[in-house]
C-alpha cells in the first residue's frame, strides 16, 4: 500500500512539474548535480563513515522506488521506466557538461 501511494506522489509531483512548465515557470537548478548522473559522491560523509562502497547525494527530483523500480524525474515532469533514468542517468540535460571537455 505504501509503495502505491508513493507512486501515486511521484505522478502528481511529475503532473505538477508539466504543469509549471506550460506556464514558462522553471524550477531551481542549483540542487542538480554535474555531470551525466543524478547523483554525486558525497565526499565529507565518505571521510567521515568509511563503509565497502561510497555514500552519494541523488538529485533532489530523482524518484525511485525499490519495490517495483518506478522511476521519476520532476524536474522535467516524466514518469515510467527509461533506461537512462533506471541508471540515474540524466534525462534533463542540465549540467551536462564536465570540466575536463574541451
Amino acid at each position: 500500500m505504501r509503495t502505491k501511494i508513493r507512486l501515486l506522489w511521484y505522478w502528481l509531483e511529475t503532473r505538477h512539474a508539466k504543469l509549471l512548465r506550460l506556464f514558462g515557470i522553471v524550477r531551481s537548478t542549483d540542487c542538480i548535480p554535474e555531470g551525466m548522473y543524478c547523483y554525486e559522491y558525497d565526499e565529507e560523509r565518505n571521510t567521515k563513515e568509511p563503509i565497502d562502497g561510497y555514500w552519494i547525494k541523488t538529485c533532489k527530483y530523482y524518484r525511485s522506488t525499490p519495490k517495483t523500480k518506478g522511476v521519476a524525474c520532476t524536474y522535467v515532469g516524466y514518469m515510467g521506466f527509461d533506461p537512462c533514468l533506471y541508471d540515474q542517468c540524466k534525462i534533463c540535460g542540465v549540467k551536462d557538461s564536465f570540466k575536463n571537455e574541451d
